[in-house]
């Protein structure tokens, strides 16, 4: 679990898209909050970049930030309902492109072509051969200073060796892949010749360390380096505060008329 046809049932069509995918970012405050509070400083030195790839951006959460620091973006997604969405979205902008794919293929991709490879909050939900199939091509994608910039599932972390099963009593409410973990992800980078630069291993939704982002890059880029890895257990009370100052802040786009302030935290 989840396969890539469990994945495309999903997202093409059980899943209704209430709030185009900004119903997940409610524990920040909002999308907004979330991505200038928590993803932009973790993305701050590798933005703009002339070409930006997206992988699986659902209804655009996330592309409607990338989109003004790029001079062309390419939205790769296994779902047509979610690409046609962001085409519909996006309708009056030029500069993007838009595919959908099988799950596992870039073939629509130039190579020596990106700067950047993004993906948030998606990729969570693909076990190892989709993360690996993905890493496989990224290292032929990239520009020679490109960086890929990846949120993945860590839950493989917790799995019993011999079953591949999560110990009794230990639960998966956010649907992550089982086979994937921040030492997987960079063993596999390191057998395609990418080198990962650093990686922050979070909690999403509760105690556990359930998430890693890494970001990856060719092995002789000018991001070359030793690994930086960080284990972040406090990633929930960062959104936490970003959603405090969201209260306080947040009185643009997202408010839509609707700001309802959170509770006041007590001392």
């Amino acid at each position: 679990m989840p396969s890539i046809d469990e994945n495309i049932q999903e997202w093409n069509g059980r899943y209704e898209w209430p709030e185009q995918g900004d119903e997940w970012s409610r524990s920040w405050g909002g999308v907004w909050s979330q991505w200038f509070g928590s993803i932009l400083p973790r993305l701050k030195s590798f933005v703009p970049a002339p070409v930006i790839l997206e992988i699986a951006p659902g209804f655009g959460r996330w592309t409607q930030f990338l989109r003004p620091l790029s001079s062309e973006l390419i939205l790769v997604d296994i779902s047509a309902k979610c690409i046609e969405a962001c085409k519909r979205r996006f309708s009056a902008h030029g500069g993007l492109k838009y595919h959908v794919n099988d799950g596992r293929s870039l073939g629509m991709v130039a190579d020596g072509s990106l700067d950047l490879v993004f993906s948030f909050d998606s990729l969570v939900h693909v076990e190892a051969e989709v993360i690996g199939g993905y890493l496989s091509q990224l290292a032929s994608k990239l520009k020679a200073d490109g960086v890929a910039f990846l949120h993945h599932s860590n839950l493989g972390e917790y799995t019993d060796p011999a079953t591949g099963r999560l110990p009794v009593g230990t639960e998966n409410p956010h649907w992550r892949a089982l086979s994937v973990s921040a030492d997987s992800v960079r063993a596999t980078c390191e057998s395609y010749g990418l080198t990962c630069v650093s990686q922050e291993v979070i909690n999403w939704g509760g105690n556990a360390l359930n998430d890693a982002i890494t970001v990856a890059a060719l092995r002789h880029s000018r991001w070359g380096a030793d690994n930086v890895v960080l284990r972040n257990g406090d990633f929930m009370r960062e959104a936490e505060y970003v959603a405090r100052l969201a209260q306080l802040y947040d009185w643009g786009p997202l408010a839509r008329g609707k700001h309802v302030p959170l509770a006041r935290p007590t001392t």
